[in-house]
């Protein structure tokens, strides 16, 4: 008897407690599809210019003998201001030549003309036929009014010079810096510094042709002005004075153009009021509304972060990166808890999270975690992941 109860452990062991263990399908963790909205928000970087910035050149000669106090590195000057004014007198002496040459002209003409008039009344009298341009003294008359317009033209162009002596702002802004001093000859064409306007900056968004998808680029056929108000917003962030700092913009247009080494096209941004000059009853409502981000001037060259509002989708699942495996399939967990691969198509990867547009159904199961290779058919123990547990916070940092 014990020879043959030895044979029967042999050929039918009993099953021991780690087989039995082996059997026990796997707890994973999984999250309900729920379909959503989303504003598909692009990121991107770049740098704060000046949407205008120029050269400030004489168009006169002489020596410098005023500075304005705005005309310093950083100052602020408004449109007409004086900021250089060079010495007039060379130019007070050619504007009262030219003035004498008018008033000579004019005597000429009028003396020109009593006489033409003269000779046209004694070949009346003298009843000879039709008399001929000479004898009406037209030519006389010709040269006499050509002198006088070259004179006048001279006159204005002699007031312009010495209207130039005054060197004005062309428009409100600010001077990047200054080439110039009080008593320095200068001739035409010097440049007395570099000034940039402040009205509104600008910067420029590289963007990926994927990316292009989600943003309601402004047309551009359409005027500018019309592409200021119908672009997307952008919130742009830089570490500025020791703070997190935020100013709004919005993309007024696009250059065209993808950059045959990075694939990339640029978006520009628009910053109305940068450096919070305009007051209160001269600013727009863009103004107004931006000035409730835009709370610190923004300095040019800054580098800045931005977020480029983007278009709103229906019909969207939003997951955590780590669902999606290889060839973009996700593990769906049937009403009989096994699992089955299935492809779908992510629309756009963001930090943590994954949105995918089409490929699940409302209601159904996803695997989030618990299996790293995931088998078809594979039966497992599904569990809901606990809301306030902080690694399944899938919230876009």
């Amino acid at each position: 008897m014990g020879g043959v109860a030895a044979w029967l452990l042999i050929q039918f062991p009993p099953e021991s407690g780690k087989q039995a263990e082996i059997q026990t399908p796997p707890l994973v963790q999984v999250a309900q599809v729920d379909m959503q909205s989303k504003r598909l928000h692009v990121r991107s970087q770049g740098q704060v210019t000046a949407h205008t910035e120029i050269d400030l050149v004489t168009e006169v000669s002489g020596r410098i003998i005023d500075i304005s106090p705005a005309f310093v590195s950083g100052g602020f000057f408004r449109k007409g201001d004086v900021l250089a004014t060079i010495d007039p007198a060379d130019y007070d002496l050619r504007v009262a030549q030219t003035q004498a040459q008018v008033r000579e002209a004019r005597h000429l003409l009028l003396r020109e003309e009593a006489e033409a008039a003269q000779a046209h009344d004694e070949w009346k009298q003298l009843g000879q036929g039709d008399p001929s341009p000479l004898s009406q003294r037209i030519p006389q008359l010709q040269e006499m009014r050509a002198k006088l317009a070259a004179a006048e033209v001279a006159a204005r162009h002699a007031e312009q010079l010495r209207q130039r002596t005054r060197i004005r702002a062309p428009f409100d802004g600010r001077v990047r810096s200054k080439n110039t001093g009080i008593g320095q000859y200068v001739t035409q064409g010097n440049v007395l510094g570099i000034i940039y306007s402040s009205d509104y900056a600008e910067v420029r968004l590289p963007v990926s042709t994927r990316d292009l998808a989600f943003i309601d680029v402004p047309d551009a056929s359409v005027a500018h002005e019309e592409n200021s108000q119908q672009g997307p917003l952008v919130v742009l962030a830089a570490e500025y004075q020791g703070e997190k700092r935020f100013w709004q913009g919005q993309i007024t247009r696009s250059e065209g153009v993808i950059d045959r080494d990075t694939g990339m096209l640029m978006l520009v941004a628009r910053i109305s009021d940068p450096f919070l000059r305009i007051p209160s009853s001269l600013q727009s409502d863009e103004i107004r509304l931006s000035r409730l981000t835009n709370t610190t001037a923004l300095p040019v060259g800054l580098f800045v972060e931005a977020l480029i509002q983007g278009r709103a989708i229906d019909q969207l699942v939003v997951l955590p990166t780590r669902v999606v495996f290889k060839d973009d399939q996700i593990a769906v967990v049937d009403q009989h808890d096994r699992l089955h691969l299935r492809t779908v198509k992510v629309l756009k990867r963001e930090r943590e999270q994954v949105i995918i547009q089409s490929g699940l159904n409302p209601g159904e199961r996803v695997l989030i975690s618990g299996l790293l290779q995931p088998v078809e058919g594979m039966l497992v123990i599904p569990e809901m992941p606990s809301t306030n547990d902080p690694a399944n916070d899938d919230r876009h940092p």
